[in-house]
């Protein structure tokens, strides 16, 4: 039978009337709308989610009888009756994000909508069940350093490096080979005992940069991930666009087998480096913002750079955003260099240019794939 994690969201989480589940879409569109504007006063809800005001208040004393809202009281109150300030608790459920890249797993540890801890375990070895032991201890540290346990948590996103396949299986890099076409919702949802969501990393990361980064503006805008390999996501109407297989954003299939080695991932990178000298660089140590005056650095971005612009033209081509965003792992220093190397296709016609997306580098550099990873069960759920 196909895996559903909201078959098993845990009850204390699920409202008590049927069908059971987290939140009715009034009661989503709501907190979504709390979440988004903390402290909005209850009497300015009622246009926006069209509702009478009997309708609303019913609703919202729903989710502070749950605990899921906070009432306070402005110190600037308008004239009038007076009207409660809504924020969420933050307390009311934790969520989860696990990010599988190669040489690291990053986990998130997020309230109801707000990181509270970040942690990053190696990621070695070619044994699956040995690699989710180390994941399930993980779990345990990260929750025993907030005082927290495995029933707080509402649901657990994992994000992995790789193309999406059927269900939540994907086919991940050589390094990652004991992680792929094995479906992995399943699996470590019954290590955890808790409800799990899959995606690929690169749109999680695409996640995280929409909610607390340089795309918190912008509707549309494409995030390239610079990990091992060469990613990304797309993000439409402020959530991430996954096309009909799940793969939209997978900007490594602009490059056939010839010229592969010229994308800009950091592997390739990586492989350079090593060939100038630095034998045991590992992808960690290529998170040093001094790396652009090592040897072979500008070698190297002036070899990828026809690549990095290919891939610049495509997406205006196909998505037309208004930003496009370069993350992942790569450092900030290095990013600049890209933009700064960034040309257009971009020929006058009547004398006029079309317009162009900006370029910017990412906001969220830490664990950006399990921030967005821990986002998804609340996206699935609540808000």
């Amino acid at each position: 039978m196909k895996y559903d994690p909201l078959d098993h969201v845990a009850p204390h989480f699920l409202r008590d009337t049927q069908p059971a589940r987290v939140a009715s879409r009034n009661e989503r569109d709501l907190l979504r709308l709390i979440w988004k504007s903390p402290g909005i006063e209850r009497s300015d809800l009622t246009e926006p989610l069209d509702l009478t005001q009997q309708s609303l208040h019913r609703i919202v004393g729903r989710l502070h009888d749950r605990g899921m809202v906070a009432f306070s009281q402005s110190e600037n109150r308008r004239a009038g009756p007076p009207s409660p300030e809504l924020t969420l608790r933050k307390e009311w459920c934790l969520t989860l994000g696990i990010s599988v890249n190669v040489g690291s797993i990053g986990l998130c540890l997020m309230g109801f909508g707000e990181p509270l801890d970040n942690m990053e375990i190696p990621q070695a070895g070619a044994s699956l069940p040995l690699e989710m032991d180390r994941i399930e201890a993980a779990v345990e540290d990260i929750l025993a350093r907030r005082g927290a346990k495995r029933s707080d948590i509402l649901g657990v996103g994992l994000a992995v490096a790789g193309h999406r396949m059927l269900e939540t299986a994907f086919n991940c890099p050589l390094p990652l080979a004991h992680w792929s076409l094995i479906d992995l919702a399943p699996e470590l949802g019954q290590r955890l005992g808790l409800p799990v969501w899959a995606d690929n990393v690169a749109r999680t990361a695409a996640l995280a940069e929409a909610i607390f980064g340089v795309g918190r503006d912008v509707a549309d805008f494409a995030y390239i991930a610079h990990l091992h390999g060469y990613g990304g996501g797309l993000v439409s109407g402020g959530m991430p666009f996954r096309g009909s297989f799940g793969n939209a954003g997978e900007f490594s299939v602009l490059f056939g087998r010839q010229d592969y080695d010229d994308r800009p991932a950091l592997n390739q990178l990586l492989e350079h480096l090593r060939a100038k000298g630095r034998v045991g660089l590992t992808l960690k140590d290529l998170k040093n913002e001094n790396l652009v005056e090592w040897d072979g650095v500008e070698e190297w971005i002036d070899r990828v750079t026809p690549a990095h612009n290919r891939a610049i033209n495509a997406i205006c081509a196909i998505f037309d955003p208004a930003l496009i965003v370069l993350g992942g792992e790569l450092p900030r220093s290095l990013a600049r260099m890209l933009i700064e190397r960034t040309e257009f296709n971009n020929l006058p016609r009547h004398g006029a240019l079309r317009d162009v997306p900006g370029l910017a580098v990412a906001k969220i550099i830490d664990a950006p794939g399990a921030i967005g990873a821990a986002l998804i069960p609340l996206f699935e759920t609540v808000l």
